[in-house]
């Protein structure tokens, strides 16, 4: 089984307008990645000047499904829950969570390093798109399934009432199976509002077999999510087979 690792070293990145446009973007810090025997990686991660934490995964279409988190805990909670109790923890990510600690991080050790761990069993709990088109999450604000030629398009937290949320969460599944041309990438980009223009939080392209989830954002703040691909929105791209399925939502 080729890994994760693997298929993005194979991967020709071929420019689009879209990412040759000059933008203000945070710097990443990565706090901790993570590898599963099934294929799939999780990372966590830091960005300045926005000083918010967030977390990516990305898996192999029918092998390495994404693991399924609640919501409504913290980064922390969400690492310390996908990571056995010998693996360290970051201490951004205590800090992120607030004065109330899990009492499992009374077993852990604490780190300021970068953390970076191989070969793990995958948690119980994880969520496998049937098809192409399938949902991801139980509740979204926006589900374009797949189709040829499906134009690029944002998505901002002006478009649903408004409000400034915490977190913007962002799901790609590229359609086109494993083995297809790697420069056949669906792309993602997460952006905040910093009072006078928006800066960017994360941009990933996602090569072919595979589906990506990135999660950023720690205060309110208002969100944008813009999506593409390498193909040009050609709906004569492999015959038509070029497509991609993109959902998302921002959250409290």
């Amino acid at each position: 089984m080729r890994s994760i690792a693997a298929i993005a070293a194979t991967m020709v990145l071929v420019s689009s307008p879209a990412a040759a446009e000059s933008e203000e973007s945070d710097r990443e810090i990565p706090l901790a990645h993570i590898e599963y025997t099934s294929g799939l990686t999780v990372d966590f991660s830091d960005s300045r000047p926005s000083n918010e934490v967030g977390m990516s995964q990305l898996g192999i279409i029918g092998r390495a499904p994404l693991i399924a988190w609640d919501r409504s805990n913290s980064y922390l909670q969400t690492y310390l829950e996908i990571t056995p109790s010998d693996v360290p923890v970051p201490q951004r990510l205590v800090d992120d969570h607030g004065p109330d600690l899990p009492a499992e991080l009374q077993r852990r050790r604490i780190t300021s390093e970068p953390v970076t761990v191989r070969g793990l069993t995958a948690p119980a709990g994880a969520v496998l798109s049937a098809s192409c088109t399938a949902e991801y999450w139980s509740w979204h604000l926006w589900h374009d399934n797949a189709k040829a030629g499906m134009a690029p398009k944002s998505y901002t937290t002006h478009d649903f009432g408004g409000f400034k949320e915490r977190r913007a969460e962002s799901f790609v599944f590229n359609c086109l199976p494993e083995g297809s041309p790697s420069h056949l990438w669906a792309q993602h980009r997460v952006y905040y509002w910093n009072g006078t223009s928006w800066w960017k939080h994360a941009d990933e392209k996602v090569g072919p077999g595979l589906q990506a989830e990135e999660v950023k954002g720690s205060i309110k703040r208002h969100r944008k999510v813009t999506y593409g691909d390498s193909w040009g929105s050609s709906p004569d791209c492999l015959s038509g087979a070029c497509k991609y399925t993109r959902e998302g939502r921002f959250t409290s």
